[in-house]
């Protein structure tokens, strides 16, 4: 039986944001892409919190999950694995936002709990149930831990958020930018990038180790 792993909380946090500096490169380019769409998307008629800016969420989150796991060299399968990655996205929002919205400790131990759920489909492939399940038990024994990270990661996005505002106040003369806010859509992102490297150190830290190579010569 492969034993618990271990990892402190500085630890976790440092991992979580050096995997956001291994992928700069991806980010800047997401970003951009929300940034253009967020003027684009309102020419064509539709609002970007409608489809135009999910789909450019849930598929630039598997692209930046995919392009992280191959940096740490934990990409186990070479497979397309975005349709259980758009399932598991969501049967998790349901709970979580119900979570939040009822008490907002529910919902922050339930995003806790399955903080790594995106980094094991997008890693190992299999389903989202399986995903979700092995997400539940990587955590336990450090639900708290990871809260508090996520917590932590919040307010640091709110700061971001608050200086985003101040910013774009240079720009409310614009009626383009007045229509698109590039700068809050930007700023909205800044917290699911966080829970991304979030994700990703979890698994490699916590996660269950490749004994591949243990198991043929050990």
């Amino acid at each position: 039986m492969t034993p618990a792993r271990e990892a402190d909380f500085g630890l976790l946090v440092s991992r979580s944001f050096e995997n956001l500096w291994a992928i700069r490169k991806p980010v800047a380019i997401y970003l951009a892409v929300v940034a253009v769409a967020a003027f684009t998307i309102p020419l064509l008629g539709i609002g970007f919190t409608s489809g135009g800016g999910v789909v450019i969420y849930l598929f630039g989150q598997y692209w930046l999950f995919q392009a992280l796991l191959k940096t740490r060299g934990l990409l186990e399968t070479q497979g397309n694995h975005l349709a259980p990655f758009l399932l598991l996205a969501m049967l998790l929002i349901g709970p979580i936002m119900v979570g939040i919205f009822a008490l907002i400790l529910p919902g922050l131990f339930l995003v806790a709990r399955w903080i790594a759920a995106p980094a094991f489909v997008a890693a190992r492939g299999g389903s989202a149930w399986a995903a979700a399940g092995g997400s539940w038990q990587t955590v336990r024994g450090h639900t708290g831990k990871i809260a508090s990270i996520v917590v932590m990661m919040f307010l640091i996005a709110s700061l971001f958020g608050t200086l985003g505002a101040a910013a774009g106040g240079l720009f409310a003369g614009i009626a383009a930018y007045r229509a698109a806010q590039p700068l809050n859509l930007i700023e909205a992102h800044l917290f699911p990038l966080m829970l991304l490297g979030l994700s990703v150190a979890v698994y490699e830290l916590l996660g269950p180790r490749n004994t591949m190579i243990e198991d043929v010569f050990g």
